[in-house]
């Protein structure tokens, strides 16, 4: 079944326009051509099924905020439609205005569609995961599938456990597990499980930036604070403001900017770069790490006060290969929206191929599993997948080479050897290598320079 997305505009242009583009992509529209029309279609029988709400900001009549303030009050958090604005008046201002009411994302016009796309199947897959039956069950209970996480392994339902004991409350939450595993599904059912679900989920990458470049995103900056600060920035901490406060990779993150984290959580306020003045907040902070976090505190490479402030509640998910039983669980999935997502069948796959599969021992987790479903759906000949479409490494039966008995050796020399050969498989792909090795490109470049590499 097809994502349901509405598009509310009083712009009969834009909102046709929209609808077309979300109908290319692979969804259904519904199109409301005031506030009032797209609240009454959530109201009825047809407001059910929508996964989306994609609606305009400044429009006659019921404004695109009264739209999200209506869907903030009704349902629960799990069964709420995301939220999408695209609007012609954004600004620095605007964004936590929108993401405090409830919007997951907004996006200005002239409508960038790589961009609206890449948002809109997101928020489609978190909606669908949420409300999909039955998968997550248990015998004595009714766990909901949350944000899109899938499974029955113990593991997977001691995760889910812990999330529903400590989702509403207010302590910060740290998640431990390797690339791949679905640290931000956590994080996602986390806020949408508290009291803060009709406020902003706020993401941040602290190993995709340079630390000044983190700085700024994160405490946000004022007009003239350093060469190229022609207007004044939003952090993505204030943004959050009434919401939940995602740090990915946490453990990647400058000394300095720990320490200045450490104390706009403790006084639960920021200043922005090129200020003197302390603006309050009121953040959840959930953060993730693929890392030992401990080994980086005895390192001296992370503060042990801001580990503890940390590690007030931890979730650590375990990697695919110790939860194979949920493997045919999330191929289904997988091929079911990843189909739509591509207008193809859903091809039935071969309890042969599943065998090979589960046999494989996913390095890259989660992320690889989809990455290898979606070119299965692509490239598959036959109307059912077989072992004989899988990659040739897997038909093998191994998804690596056997492993070899290794001298005594110093750390750092088998460190050296391991991070070459495999640059040397990858044919110098930095990116790719880090996946494979379960770190964050940054920390391999660093140990890239490190090591002489």
């Amino acid at each position: 079944m097809r994502g349901v997305v509405l598009v509310v505009d009083d712009d009969p242009a834009h909102v046709a326009a929209t609808a077309e583009i979300v109908e290319r992509i692979g969804f259904e529209a519904i199109t409301a051509g005031s506030g009032e029309e797209g609240i009454e279609i959530l109201r009825g029988d047809a407001g059910k099924s929508v996964d989306v709400v994609v609606t305009d900001l400044v429009m006659q009549g019921r404004s695109g905020l009264d739209v999200i303030a209506h869907i903030a009050r009704s349902g629960t958090a799990w069964e709420r439609p995301e939220v999408i604005v695209i609007t012609g008046y954004g600004s620095d201002e605007a964004a936590p205005v929108m993401l405090r009411a409830g919007a997951s994302a907004y996006l200005t016009k002239p409508l960038s569609v790589k961009l609206f796309r890449e948002v809109l199947q997101g928020a489609v897959q978190r909606v669908r995961g949420r409300r999909r039956p039955d998968v997550n069950r248990t015998p004595g209970g009714a766990a909901p599938d949350f944000a899109g996480m899938i499974g029955r392994s113990p593991g997977m339902q001691r995760v889910f456990d812990l999330i529903l004991r400590v989702a509403d409350a207010s302590a910060t939450v740290l998640i431990e597990g390797a690339s791949g595993t679905g640290k931000e599904l956590v994080a996602r059912a986390l806020h949408g499980g508290s009291r803060r679900a009709a406020g902003p989920f706020v993401a941040v990458n602290c190993a995709a930036l340079s630390p000044g470049l983190l700085d700024s995103e994160l405490f946000g900056h004022e007009r003239g604070a350093f060469t190229g600060a022609e207007s004044r920035r939003i952090g993505r901490i204030e943004a959050a403001d009434g919401g939940t406060l995602f740090l990915d990779e946490v453990g990647e993150m400058d000394p300095h900017l720990q320490a200045k984290l450490l104390r706009a959580l403790e006084q639960r306020e920021v200043v922005r770069v090129g200020s003197n003045v302390a603006i309050p907040v009121d953040v959840r902070l959930v953060a993730a790490t693929n890392c030992d976090l401990r080994r980086r505190v005895s390192e001296g490479a992370f503060r042990e006060d801001l580990f503890f402030r940390l590690n007030v509640v931890r979730v650590q998910l375990p990697p695919l290969r110790e939860r194979v039983e949920d493997i045919p669980l999330l191929i289904d999935a997988f091929l079911e929206e990843l189909a739509a997502e591509h207008g193809r069948p859903a091809l039935p796959i071969s309890e042969a191929a599943i065998e090979v599969l589960q046999a494989h021992s996913w390095p890259g987790n989660i992320r690889e599993l989809r990455n290898c479903v979606e070119m299965l759906l692509l490239t598959a000949v036959t109307e059912r997948i077989e072992p004989g479409d899988l990659p040739p490494e897997m038909q093998q039966g191994s998804a690596a080479p056997p492993p070899q008995r290794l001298s005594m050796r110093p750390l750092q020399e088998v460190e050296r050897e391991l991070i070459a050969n495999t640059l040397r498989e990858v044919s110098g792909n930095r990116a790719r290598a880090a996946r494979i090795l379960g770190i964050s490109a940054r920390t391999l470049y660093r140990r890239i320079k490190e090591l002489g590499l």
